[in-house]
């Protein structure tokens, strides 16, 4: 997957998440709600914490993607995927799990012992992705989303030592 590449978030990208966080496939799976330009600028600039990194994801240089980690500042070296969210017209191609092998690789080099992460039950084609990249079910909690919908959910974990 030569073509894919992964770059930190910049301002200028706020346009393209308002974009894919308000494509109706992906408010519907991942439960969220349609949001507003301007919260994706001020989310932006709030998000230059060392505890959490985000990227954009680019095929042939053209984003597609959005990969978040946080916990990056955790005594236990435990990160967690906070989203990972691919336009549907680009899913089922390996981005996904490209990316997270990627992920992977990166945070056992900076000595991380494990990367956790959430998803809904009923998300099957997130759950593939994860565990073709090595994450197992650890437990599944009840949330309530910000669609105030309550979700049966899957905390998934892969250890990296």
């Amino acid at each position: 997957m030569a073509n894919i590449s992964i770059r930190r978030v910049e301002a200028k990208d706020a346009e393209f998440l308002f974009t894919l966080m308000n494509n109706e496939s992906i408010i519907e799976s991942l439960n969220e709600i349609p949001s507003s330009l301007d919260v994706w600028e001020s989310s932006i600039t709030e998000w230059n914490k060392e505890h959490e990194e985000h990227h954009i994801i680019f095929d042939n240089n053209i984003p597609v993607g959005w990969l978040g980690v946080n916990g990056l500042t955790s005594q236990d070296k435990q990160a967690w995927i906070k989203i990972i969210a691919i336009l549907p017209d680009k899913q089922g191609l390996g981005i996904g799990p490209y990316v997270i092998n990627q992920l992977i690789e990166n945070l056992k080099i900076r000595g991380y012992n494990s990367i956790a992460l959430y998803t809904d039950q009923s998300n099957v084609n997130a759950q593939k992705c994860y565990q073709k990249c090595g994450f197992v079910i650890t437990d599944t909690p009840v949330k309530k989303m910000h669609n105030g919908k309550y979700v049966e959910r899957y905390k998934m974990e892969v250890g990296l030592k």
